[in-house]
């Protein structure tokens, strides 16, 4: 059975989820900025009796889910992602592999799965140039414009919710922008899509195509996170390639579990 959350719930799924909060950061960290009752997101339980078999939370057009033992019934949990209009579910691999399998072979074919990684960075490997700077309310048009237009974040994305998120996230305080300039165009894009507490998600690291190749992305993302770090937060990013999965390596990230997001076409 899955049932709609109230506040009273709050303490009782932040029990359940416990230490394991990088393999639901996203979901840990939402409830933790919004609290469950909040307009800003909708909080589920998928139960067998009292006991607790997932967590699910909706922000936008995305389901977040996390299960601690992957013991939660799949075709429940599918039909609630398909039959909600949701454009992205947003799991552990081990999770996502289980809800997929129990999509209609029709629906199999409408969704993208992309497999990933969570990492944590403890320190960077070396000090960044100071290049990157805080973005400027006038570069949102840019960076949302950056961000579709990449091949592997842009799909996940509609211009008109990636540009709602990016500026209420970084006038809540919710995130941090920094970017790279040449004159007054933006080559390089980082940002913190979640901050609460002690914990920070590094994300949407862009790089304009002519300027790739040359620095830019190691040097905007070694500086967000020195940033982060020197204010005593744990830093962690997602990454799906092969080729950022290298970059992450090389300035430090330490990788902590299978990731996947299905992304409905």
């Amino acid at each position: 059975m899955i049932r709609r959350c109230s506040q009273q719930d709050e303490n009782r799924i932040l029990a359940y989820i416990g230490s394991d909060y990088p393999r639901c950061l996203y979901l840990y960290l939402d409830i933790k900025r919004y609290g469950i009752g909040s307009d800003s997101i909708d909080v589920f339980l998928q139960q067998k009796g009292d006991t607790v078999s997932a967590v699910l939370l909706k922000y936008y057009s995305c389901l977040h889910v996390f299960s601690r033992d992957d013991s939660f019934d799949a075709a429940e949990l599918a039909d609630f992602f398909l039959g909600g209009c949701f454009t992205m579910l947003y799991c552990a691999t081990r999770t996502a592999e289980k809800i997929y399998s129990a999509f209609p072979d029709a629906w199999k074919t409408k969704a993208d799965v992309r497999n990933g990684w969570v990492a944590q960075i403890l320190s960077v490997d070396k000090e960044a140039r100071g290049e990157a700077v805080p973005a400027q309310k006038n570069d949102f048009d840019q960076i949302t414009r950056l961000i579709l237009a990449d091949e592997d974040i842009g799909k996940s994305y509609r211009h008109e919710v990636l540009a709602k998120q990016l500026e209420e996230r970084n006038r809540e305080g919710y995130a941090r922008n920094l970017v790279i300039r040449q004159d007054d165009l933006v080559v390089a894009h980082a940002c913190t899509n979640a901050e609460v507490e002690n914990i920070a998600v590094v994300a949407e690291l862009i790089v304009r195509k002519e300027y790739q190749k040359k620095g830019f992305a190691s040097e905007i993302w070694r500086d967000l996170c020195h940033r982060l770090l020197s204010e005593g937060k744990e830093v962690y990013s997602f990454y799906y390639s092969e080729e950022s999965r290298m970059l992450h390596k090389h300035i430090g990230f330490i990788e902590k579990c299978e990731w996947t997001k299905i992304v409905i076409a």
